[in-house]
C-alpha cells in the first residue's frame, strides 16, 4: 500500500478551475492569436490526427462556454503536473501553492489547445511528465526531491516552469503575491516622494534643465 501521508506523498490533485477559467489564463499567458485567426487547426500525431475547432479572432467566454477540444492530460500526468508546479510554486505564510490556485488544470489546457504554440509545447509537456511520473509518484520525500532537484537545464523543465509562473501571475493570489494593486481606485493621490523629487532634479541637472 502506499503511504499517503503528507511526509511522503502529497494527497491527490484535484481540478479547481472550469474550462473558461483556463482558456482566460491562456489569453493572458500567450495563446497563438494568428493561429486562431484560422478557425480550424489539426491536432499533431499525439492526438492521432483528430481535427479540432478552434475560437476564431472573437472568443466569446461571456457567457461560460465549452471548449471545443478535450483535456487530454491523463491523471498521472496531471498528478504530477500538480507534484511538479509545487515544487516551482509552493505554498508560503503569505501565499498559496501553484496547484491550490489550479495551475495543473491551465497546463492541462494548453497543452490540449489545437494551437502552433501549444502544439510545439505538447510533446515537451506531456513526454516531459511521463518521464519524471514514475520517480515522484508515491515516493517518499527524500526521492521526490531528489528526483526534482535534477530537472533544471533541462528544455521541459523550463517550459513548465515559464508556463506555472505565468499561470500563477494571472491570479488574485499572484498579483496579491508580488505586491501588484493595479486596477484599485485610490482615494487620494500624494504624488511623488521627496527621495522621487531628488533623484528627478538629479536627473534634470544633468541634462541642463
Amino acid at each position: 500500500m502506499t503511504d499517503k501521508s503528507p511526509e511522503t506523498a502529497p494527497d491527490p490533485y484535484v481540478s479547481k478551475i472550469d474550462r473558461r477559467t483556463a482558456l482566460t489564463w491562456i489569453g493572458v499567458v500567450g495563446a497563438a492569436t494568428a493561429a486562431a485567426a484560422a478557425g480550424v487547426v489539426v491536432y499533431g500525431p499525439k492526438s492521432g490526427g483528430a481535427e479540432a475547432k478552434g475560437y476564431g479572432t472573437d472568443p466569446k467566454l461571456n457567457p461560460p462556454v465549452k471548449a471545443p477540444w478535450p483535456r487530454i492530460m491523463s491523471h498521472d500526468q496531471l498528478q504530477t503536473a500538480a507534484i511538479l508546479a509545487d515544487h516551482i510554486l509552493p505554498a508560503t505564510a503569505t501565499a498559496s501553492s501553484a496547484s491550490a490556485l489550479g495551475v495543473p488544470d491551465f497546463v492541462n489546457e494548453w497543452v490540449s489547445a489545437p494551437y502552433p504554440d501549444q502544439l510545439k509545447d505538447r510533446p515537451i509537456i506531456l513526454e516531459g511528465l511521463n518521464a519524471i511520473a514514475r520517480d515522484v509518484m508515491g515516493k517518499d520525500a527524500g526521492k521526490r526531491a531528489a528526483a526534482l532537484a535534477a530537472l533544471p537545464g533541462q528544455a521541459f523543465f523550463k517550459r513548465f516552469r515559464a508556463l506555472t509562473i505565468g499561470a500563477y501571475y494571472t491570479t488574485e493570489a499572484g498579483f496579491k503575491d508580488v505586491g501588484y494593486i493595479g486596477n484599485v481606485a485610490r482615494a487620494a493621490d500624494p504624488g511623488p516622494s521627496d527621495e522621487v523629487k531628488a533623484v528627478l532634479e538629479r536627473e534634470l541637472q544633468k541634462l541642463g534643465l
